[in-house]
C-alpha cells in the first residue's frame, strides 16, 4: 500500500529528534489533523494513513508523528545527533509527552498551518487531553479521541491479586531512585517490558496519566478543558470494562464545553480495524462544523 506524503524530521520542545509524516491538502485551508499513536504504536499506521485520504477530500491536511513513546523500546537522538537516549513505550516518561506535542505544532506552524485538531488512539488520549489541560495552545481547535480506554482496570483483572504487590514494587524502586530500571517482577509474570517509573504512571490513580480517564471519577481534567470534543468507541473493543454507554455518560456528566459527540462503532476494535475511512469521514465533519462556528 502506497501513500502520497512527506516524511519529515523535526526536534521536540526539549531538543529530541523524532519523525513524522505529513498528508498535505495542496489547498489554501490551514487545518491540520495532529495524530499521537498509543502505547507501543507509531507514526505509520496503514489503516489510519489509508482513513486520512478522507480528510484531504475535505481539504483538511493529516500529520502524524512518532512521540518519545514509540514502539516499545527505541532509541532518539538529540537535534545535533552526539547524544542517544533509550526510550520508547517502557521507559517514556508519560509529562514529556507535551514536549513532543508542542514541537509538532511548532514545525506544521512553520510549515503555514494554523488551526490543529488534535487526534488520539488509546494512550494517545491521555496524551492529547493532558497537553490541552497544561499547555492551554491556543492554536488547538478541537480534540478528537479513538478508544479512551484506561490502562488500570485492564492491569488489574490481567494481575488480580498481584497487582497491590506489583505497584507497591514499582514505588518502592521510584523511591530508592530506580524508577527508569526495568520492572522485573512484571517481567517474569507477564513477559513484557516495563519500568517502574512507567507501570507506576499509569496504575497510580493520582498521577495525571492515570487519572485522565479514570472512569471511576467525575473526570475532573476533562472538565476544565471546554475545546469540541469527538469521541470514538468500538463496540467489539475488547479493552472496555463496560458497555459504551457506560462510559457515554459519564463522559456526558463531566463535559463543560459547547460541542460534544460521541459516535459508537458497532462492530470496531480498539483500532477500528475496517472502519477507519468512517471514523476519518465523521472526523472531518466535525472539524467543519467546529471551524463554522469558531
Amino acid at each position: 500500500m502506497e501513500f502520497n506524503g512527506k516524511l519529515v524530521f523535526f526536534t521536540t520542545t526539549d531538543s529530541i529528534k523524532t519523525v513524522g509524516f505529513l498528508m498535505d491538502n495542496d489547498a489554501d485551508e490551514k487545518d491540520v489533523v495532529v495524530f499521537v499513536h498509543g502505547m507501543g504504536g507509531s507514526f505509520a499506521k496503514d489503516g489510519i494513513l489509508r482513513g486520512a485520504k478522507m480528510l484531504l477530500q475535505r481539504r483538511i491536511s493529516f500529520f502524524t508523528f512518532n512521540t518519545r513513546g514509540a514502539e516499545i523500546v527505541k532509541s532518539f537522538k538529540n537535534a545535533r545527533g552526539d547524544k542517544y537516549y533509550i526510550m520508547g513505550t517502557a521507559f517514556e516518561r508519560f509529562e514529556d509527552s507535551a514536549r513532543d506535542i508542542k514541537g509538532a505544532l511548532n514545525y506544521l506552524e512553520s510549515m503555514g498551518y494554523e488551526r490543529f485538531h488534535l487526534m488520539g488512539h488509546s494512550t494517545g488520549c491521555q496524551k492529547i487531553l493532558y497537553y490541552a489541560w497544561k499547555r492551554r495552545d491556543r492554536r488547538v481547535k478541537t480534540l478528537i479521541f479513538l478508544s479512551p480506554s484506561e490502562d488500570y482496570p485492564i492491569w488489574a483483572a490481567y494481575l488480580g491479586e498481584e497487582t497491590d504487590k506489583a505497584i507497591e514494587i514499582a514505588q518502592n524502586m521510584v523511591d530508592r531512585g530506580r524508577g527508569d530500571e526495568l520492572h522485573y517482577f512484571l517481567y517474569r509474570r507477564t513477559g513484557e517490558i516495563w519500568s517502574a517509573s512507567r507501570f507506576l504512571s499509569f496504575m497510580d490513580r493520582d498521577r495525571p496519566e492515570a487519572s485522565l480517564f479514570n472512569y471511576e471519577s467525575d473526570l475532573p481534567i476533562l472538565s476544565r478543558v471546554k475545546l469540541p470534543m469527538l469521541f470514538f468507541f468500538g463496540g467489539a473493543d475488547t479493552t472496555l470494562m463496560h458497555d459504551v454507554d457506560y462510559y457515554r455518560d459519564i463522559i456526558k456528566k463531566s463535559y463543560r464545553g459547547e460541542k460534544l459527540e460521541i459516535v459508537k462503532i458497532p462492530r470496531g476494535d480498539h483500532s477500528f480495524h475496517g472502519y477507519e475511512e468512517a471514523v476519518f469521514e465523521k472526523t472531518a465533519e466535525f472539524i467543519k462544523m467546529s471551524d463554522k462556528n469558531d
